[in-house]
């Protein structure tokens, strides 16, 4: 439970830094609008699944005691979730809720043309 919540904080962090990367006007904004929430996921030690294919795999090379089967069901797995969670859920939705734009609405005939 721990890294399923660890992944929905991360992936929060890392798409609240797209967003403000793409909102932001300026060169010096967008770097700071990215790095920042990507520091603070690596720093708070946060789960994202794209660093875990790369770390785990890494450990295993040097002799780290984990087994392909441990680490995708006990890690990379709860992280995938955590992290579809964290980017659909707290910044898509988000996001769609704040920049919904209706379609467009039939006028409605009057009766004194008819």
């Amino acid at each position: 439970f721990t890294v399923f919540v660890k992944g929905i904080l991360c992936n929060w962090m890392v798409s609240i830094g797209v967003v403000g990367a793409m909102y932001s006007k300026t060169v010096g904004g967008k770097v700071i609008a990215m790095w920042m929430p990507i520091l603070i996921f690596f720093g708070l030690v946060f789960e994202h699944a794209v660093v875990n294919m790369y770390l785990f795999p890494l450990g295993m090379m040097m002799g780290a005691d984990i087994t392909i089967g441990n680490w995708l069901f006990w890690n990379e797995i709860p992280v995938i979730l955590g992290n579809l969670v964290g980017g659909l859920l707290l910044t898509g939705s988000v996001l769609y809720a704040t920049h919904y734009k209706p379609g467009a609405t039939k006028p409605v005939p009057s009766s004194a043309n008819a």
